[in-house]
């Protein structure tokens, strides 16, 4: 009787989990080749080259963390809409750039993390431009390949777009003039030049 009795529930809590439908995984879209350049009505009004990594990023201008969880949101400047949380200092790609508000000048960004998630975030915690810092240096070297040859070396905070951030702990980066490229250590990029965040914040940055 115990036997039936458990063969029946057991049959009973499989048939409940068949019919509780998963949870799909987000999946990575690939960089667009051009962002489109929105209103508020979403229509297109100019476009700029695609393939533009970012960082989304919780530290003020002084340098200090305001905010470690960012929100974003499933619609540009709307408060009510569903939202999901990011860590400062996540690489995302743009999307979209979306213009609002008087004359458009506040912004929102659509954006993806490598692992799927995507959302609208305003560009006050967009960082196009990231540093890199050696606090035990004066200078952070850039390589051919993760822990292969290394190409250069760069001073402490010279300032870099993000390239490629394709694993957890080496991103490609590209010096602001454009003249240097290489691999990075993500433990080097920095989200601010202020010397009390280069010195006192240690944050992963992670795909």
């Amino acid at each position: 009787m115990i036997k039936k009795t458990f063969l029946f529930v057991w049959l009973f809590l499989a048939g409940c989990n068949s019919i509780i439908p998963a949870t799909p995984t987000p999946q990575f879209t690939p960089p667009p080749e051009t962002i489109p350049i929105t209103d508020e009505s979403g229509a297109t009004v100019a476009t700029q080259p695609g393939g533009l990594w970012v960082m989304v990023s919780g530290v003020d201008e002084h340098g200090l963390i305001i905010e470690h969880e960012l929100v974003l949101f499933d619609e540009p400047d709307n408060e009510e809409a569903t939202t999901s949380l990011i860590h400062t200092g996540t690489a995302v790609v743009v999307h979209e750039i979306r213009q609002t508000g008087p004359q458009g000048l506040r912004r929102f960004y659509r954006v993806q993390a490598l692992n799927g998630q995507m959302g609208w975030i305003s560009d006050y915690y967009v960082r196009r431009v990231v540093y890199l810092f050696d606090e035990n240096g004066t200078a952070v070297s850039l390589f051919a390949a993760p822990d292969g040859q290394e190409l250069t070396q760069v001073a402490n905070v010279t300032p870099v777009i993000i390239k490629e951030p394709t694993g957890a702990d080496w991103w490609i980066v590209q010096t602001v003039e454009g003249d240097v490229l290489g691999w990075v250590q993500t433990g080097f990029i920095k989200e601010s030049p202020e010397p009390e965040f280069l010195l006192n914040q240690q944050h992963s940055h992670e795909p």
